[in-house]
């Protein structure tokens, strides 16, 4: 495989050696021809290695022709000669060097007897002089063509190609009367390092890969559109040339440009016929003369294009955004028109353009903005009028006809039927592909609700949608605790435009920050929270919103908007905060102001909650939590804090000798009661403690009750199931007491029965035994329910009501 790998290097290297044609003066020809930078200079060399040497050698300007691609160069190019070719060698200076991407023509004239033209020089991208001290550890890009310089170079002298390690790689040898060895090192690996040596001279190179990469943007496209290339490439700022080629590889075109290191730059042709297609693109790396070709580009005859309304009625009411899509079919491009000037006194109008590719394009006519660019307002663009969603674009927008407003406050478009039109291609048409209406209906401000979430909710995430949220965390009360979050629901129209146009133009972040920019003082909305319940001969107190304490949910395709206030971080306006210890009456209003064109005097809706203390009770039997020694015991209760509220439920015990603290979380239901499953199995029968509860803050808040732990309910039936835990789920407890009674008491129970039955067996009797403590705060042992004196009491008492009843 070694030698295999010789010959297949050897062979391939000769043939980029020997590559260049050349046509004989006389009996004398050119065996080699190459451009490199002579001996590390930087300016260009070329290097004729003849056949045999010549008696008048080359001398001067008027024997010398340099050509690239085809034209000449001679005056800019020609340096002077540094070799005459008496010694069968003719080396040419340049005044700079050649980049591999040029094809570069030398012609001698009245040399050797006839004239000796040498094509398709190998123009290399570095050189390498073995043994000079230089370009130690250069960088070379996979696929450069290197020059291995020698000057002392013979017919004996070895080149070869060895890995870092000292693996051989290549090896061959000068040609005669040439002092330049011609490599191709496509066939290197990227990330590895080689030396280039020249018998027992060597230069090291680390080889890299310049990943130049062209990606055709469409490669399915008509005689209409564009056919662009996006190139790419792990270095930048040194240009490139990409061509297009045909079907038969013919080059129809080329672009220069300089590459970005990090971003595609894109090469477009324009537009092509059909005849030459498929076609293909070359891009060159000029400094390395590394190439690509692109995947086949197939052009087709372009269909006529068609537009329309993928709906042709659309309403929506003053001051909101239309949303309105257009279909295209067969091209990307379309003229809309939205009004008339003659009939409405107003339109608007822009060329769309469907980037994305799906056919479709949405835009958006903000109606709160129509008819102020109209007028020479410069602060509010057409483009701000009417825009186009997601990543299609609309350009060219325009405003017309006698409806201009100076400023916002001024009226805006009446409540009416506009026509909307739409075109395929570029440019306005008086006979469009598609007509429809635009129903511009009055606003109206509706109504105002009341609705709570817990504290911790934030209502504006955008994994739960706002309405997937009521019935599990957001509620509608009339009723809020204090520190929760108090939500109002307002359905009202005209309110999406100004909301949009906080955002779009004037760079609010969110809807939020959006509705505080309108909701000030003086602004196109008024929100304003009270508290009324101050007291004689005081004002009421508005509550202070901000952006810390608001947040704004908003469903425009219903007219509804959500915004919520966080009762813990909202002060009144003396900078008193929201009380926790008595009930604020709260007035709230949301108002469509007059500072705004879309109504004359204003007009507002009203809601009214309390905001209560934070409470929680917890449910007791006779003023004690009791609880049974095993799992899933359930602790109960009400609280005031909204529903959807996580709490917990915390039991301490009051024993040093048996201590324990567990805490159980528990959901707050719709109708403000929790349950938490409390598990104590592990702990004793007859513990004290004392069982609170704790906001979602960790703190506790409600009033705290005693508990104990209780013993199991028995029973003398042995045919009655037992539960897992060993009690009778069917059989109660007798009410519990703080203190255990050092007495047990008895209650006998008759059961009514059959007469045809045995009656002895049907007689139950129910034990209760809260046990007290011991001394050392333990339960003393006791047996399954009953004592011997209780079990022969019970057998008599059987015996008697079985005499009784038997005839």
């Amino acid at each position: 495989m070694f030698l295999t790998a010789l010959v297949v290097f050897s062979l391939f290297a000769g043939t980029v050696a020997f590559s260049g044609s050349a046509a004989a003066a006389a009996n004398v020809s050119v065996e080699q021809a190459v451009e490199y930078s002579g001996s590390g200079g930087g300016e260009g060399t070329v290097e004729l290695a003849l056949n045999d040497s010549v008696t008048n050698g080359l001398d001067g300007n008027d024997e010398l022709e340099l050509y690239l691609d085809g034209t000449e160069v001679s005056d800019s190019l020609f340096d002077g000669v540094t070799q005459d070719g008496t010694n069968g060698r003719v080396e040419i200076a340049l005044t700079r060097d050649v980049t591999p991407n040029r094809n570069l023509t030398v012609k001698l004239t009245d040399f050797a007897g006839g004239t000796l033209t040498a094509t398709d020089i190998d123009v290399t991208s570095r050189t390498f002089t073995p043994g000079s001290g230089e370009q130690w550890n250069t960088d070379v890009y996979q696929g450069e063509l290197i020059a291995i310089e020698d000057p002392d170079a013979g017919l004996d002298t070895d080149v070869h190609i060895d890995e870092k390690d000292g693996a051989l790689l290549f090896e061959g040898s000068y040609i005669d009367n040439s002092q330049v060895f011609v490599f191709d090192t496509a066939d290197l690996e990227p990330g590895q390092s080689y030396e280039a040596a020249s018998g027992s001279d060597t230069a090291e190179f680390d080889v890299k890969n310049l990943r130049l990469d062209v990606e055709i943007d469409d490669a399915n496209v008509t005689d209409k559109d564009s056919i662009v290339a996006e190139v790419t490439a792990v270095w930048g700022g040194l240009p490139a040339e990409a061509t297009l080629l045909d079907n038969d590889d013919n080059e129809i075109d080329s672009i220069v440009k300089d590459l970005d290191g990090s971003e595609p730059v894109g090469f477009d042709f324009g537009s092509r016929s059909t005849d030459g297609s498929p076609y293909t693109v070359r891009i060159t790396d000029n400094e390395t003369g590394i190439t690509n070709t692109s995947e086949e580009i197939s052009v087709n005859e372009s269909q006529e294009g068609e537009a329309s309304l993928a709906e042709n009625v659309v309403s929506e009411e003053r001051g909101d955004v239309a949303s309105i899509t257009y279909s295209l079919s067969n091209t990307e491009d379309g003229y809309i028109v939205i009004g008339d000037k003659s009939e409405d006194n107003y339109a608007i109008s822009g060329q769309i353009t469907d980037d994305d590719g799906d056919g479709e394009v949405t835009v958006q006519f903000n109606s709160y903005l129509a008819g102020v660019p109209n007028s020479g307002n410069s602060s509010i663009a057409a483009s701000d009028v009417l825009s186009a969603a997601g990543d299609d674009e609309i350009s060219d927008v325009s405003e017309s006809g006698a409806f201009k407003r100076s400023n916002l406050t001024v009226e805006t478009l009446d409540a009416t039927s506009y026509t909307m039109t739409v075109t395929a291609g570029t440019s306005r048409s008086s006979s469009p592909d598609s007509v429809g209406t635009l129903q511009l209906k009055e606003r109206s401000t509706e109504r105002m609700q009341s609705w709570v979430a817990p504290q911790d909710a934030d209502l504006t995430a955008t994994d739960i949608d706002i309405y997937d949220r009521i019935g599990t965390n957001l509620t509608q009360s009339d009723d809020i605790a204090a520190g929760d979050i108090v939500v109002h629901r307002i359905t009202a129209s005209g309110v999406e435009g100004p909301i949009e146009y906080r955002q779009d133009v004037k760079g609010a972040q969110d809807a939020t920050a959006a509705f505080l920019q309108t909701a000030g003082d003086n602004g196109t909305f008024s929100l304003q929270i009270d508290r009324t319940n101050t007291g004689a001969n005081a004002e009421s107190a508005p509550l202070q919103l901000n952006s810390s304490n608001l947040a704004v949910v908003q469903d425009p395709d219903n007219n509804t908007y959500f915004i919520a206030v966080e009762l813990a971080n909202a002060d009144y306006q003396s900078g008193t905060p929201v009380h926790d210890d008595s009930a604020d009456e709260i007035t709230s209003e949301f108002s469509v102001t007059d500072e705004t064109g879309l109504t004359d005097g204003g007009d507002s809706i009203e809601d009214s909650y309390e905001i209560t203390e934070r409470d929680a009770t917890l449910d007791t039997d006779g003023n004690i939590v009791a609880v049974q020694a095993a799992a899933e015991q359930s602790v109960s209760g009400t609280t005031t804090v909204a529903p959807g509220s996580e709490i917990k439920v915390q039991l301490k015990s009051d024993s040093d000798a048996n201590p324990f603290m567990t805490q159980s979380t528990a959901t707050v239901t719709p109708n403000k009661t929790f349950t938490a499953s409390v598990g104590i199995s592990d702990y004793a029968t007859g513990t004290n403690f004392t069982a609170s509860v704790l906001d979602v803050n960790g703190e506790q808040f409600g009033v705290s009750e005693d508990g104990q732990i209780v013993t199991v309910a028995t029973t003398n039936d042995s045919n009655l199931s037992a539960g897992s835990d060993g009690t009778n789920p069917e059989i109660a407890t007798e009410e519990p007491t703080r203190q255990a009674t050092a007495e047990r008491t008895e209650e006998s129970t008759a059961v009514s029965t059959d007469s045809t039955t045995d009656r002895a067996t049907e007689a139950a009797t129910t034990v209760v035994s809260p046990v007290e403590p011991t001394e050392a705060g333990t339960t003393p042992a006791s047996g399954p329910g009953f004592t011997m004196a209780g079990a022969l009491i019970a057998l008599v008492a059987a015996v008697l009501l079985t005499a009784r009843c038997d005839p």
